[in-house]
This record gives C-alpha cells, sequence and structure tokens, in this order.
C-alpha cells in the first residue's frame, strides 16, 4: 500500500496534473450503479485531456486557452458529479514500472457524501501498488 496525496478536485492545476499522467485510477467505493454514467462521463472527459496533452499532440495542440476551456468543462462535470451528492479527490502516485521509471498514475476517488461525509477533509488515500503495475510483457 502506498499513500497518495489528494485534495478535492476544483483546479485547473489538478485536471491538468491528472491529465498528464499515463494513466488513471478512478476508485468509487459504494457509489450507486445511478452515478456509473456520470462517472463514465468523467473518464471520457479525462481521456479526452489525456490525449491533448500527449506528447505526440503537443506539439501543433491548440493555444492555451483552449487547453483552460478543456480544463474548465472537466471541473464543469465534476461540479455536477458533485452537486449529485458525491465527492471527487485527486492526486498523482509514482508507480515507476519496470522500463518506464517516471510511470505516474492519476488516483480519483469518488465517494458519497451520505456515507463518507468527511471525505472532502480527506488528504490521504492508501493505494495498492498492484493495481497500478502494468502486466508483464509476453515474449515469444
Amino acid at each position: 500500500m502506498e499513500a497518495v496525496a489528494v485534495a478535492p478536485m476544483k483546479t485547473h492545476r489538478q485536471v491538468r496534473e491528472a491529465a498528464s499522467c499515463h494513466t488513471f485510477l478512478i476508485h468509487r467505493p459504494d457509489v450507486p450503479e445511478v452515478y456509473y454514467a456520470d462517472l463514465a462521463n468523467l473518464t471520457e472527459w479525462l481521456d479526452l485531456a489525456c490525449f491533448v496533452l500527449s506528447t505526440k499532440i503537443e506539439r501543433t495542440s491548440a493555444p492555451e486557452r483552449r487547453r483552460r476551456d478543456l480544463y474548465s468543462d472537466i471541473l464543469g462535470c465534476i461540479r455536477e458529479i458533485e452537486k449529485r451528492g458525491l465527492t471527487v479527490l485527486s492526486g498523482v502516485m509514482n508507480a515507476p514500472q519496470e522500463g518506464i521509471p517516471d510511470w505516474k498514475v492519476a488516483v480519483i476517488s469518488v465517494t458519497p457524501k451520505l456515507s463518507d461525509p468527511g471525505a472532502s477533509k480527506r488528504r490521504l488515500i492508501f493505494v495498492d501498488r498492484r493495481l497500478v503495475a502494468l502486466p508483464p510483457l509476453r515474449t515469444q
């Protein structure tokens, strides 16, 4: 288990840091199925931001203003999720992999406010390193 510093996801910087990671893990304990579409929408937004910030696209990417608009759209999605009674926290976990020493994982924690009212004050969550490990490469 590794401690990951988290905070409520409310700033462009947090969105940019999450989108700059190699992958992300959305942890959603006790979130009712009725919210799954909202979380799928958030996942799509984060996927888009990761694509826009990828190194292959970065050289020809849209101006900074368009990226800020994208970050604002993602934060708008998060605000809607929070209005519906969930708390969204984010943090970045360093998780070096074989051959990828700078591997980083954005950890997004989503919990219901009714069953976890103190989540917005949480500063650390613990993540099992096995959840962010890449499967071993198969050689032929």
